[in-house]
């Protein structure tokens, strides 16, 4: 599903029109008319809200494959493509993702990990 169809999804599922999910964010239902059905995309600060609000991973709302969710039991089956991670590789995967381009690099060599986007 689209962001705007999670969103939907989610909204109806609480029994809220647009007009009330809106005011909970400080909206117009015009706004969340304009988010499900995909003309504009909330800010990351308003979906960080709203997935804290649904109690679903970030990655479940905005359906992006491959993203990591925090340790979630309760939706551990609606997340079919996250993979649940510690605290601990959490951070690990921040500072790798700080490092400069070339130590990434020299990481991904070291544990032989290829880049899949470069395969044709």
């Amino acid at each position: 599903m689209t962001l705007g169809q999670e969103i939907r999804y989610y909204r109806k599922k609480k029994g809220l029109t647009q007009t009330e999910f809106g005011a909970l964010f400080g909206m117009s239902k015009q706004a969340v008319y304009s988010w499900e059905t995909g003309l504009y995309s909330p800010d990351i600060s308003v979906l960080l809200r709203m997935a804290d609000f649904f109690q679903i991973p970030i990655c479940i709302l905005v359906g992006r494959p491959g993203m990591f969710c925090q340790d979630d039991k309760e939706h551990e089956s609606d997340c079919q493509y996250c993979a649940s991670i510690s605290e601990k590789d959490s951070r690990i995967i921040r500072a790798i993702h700080a490092l400069p381009q070339s130590q990434q690099q020299a990481i991904e060599t070291l544990l032989n990990i290829e880049d899949l986007s470069m395969r044709k």
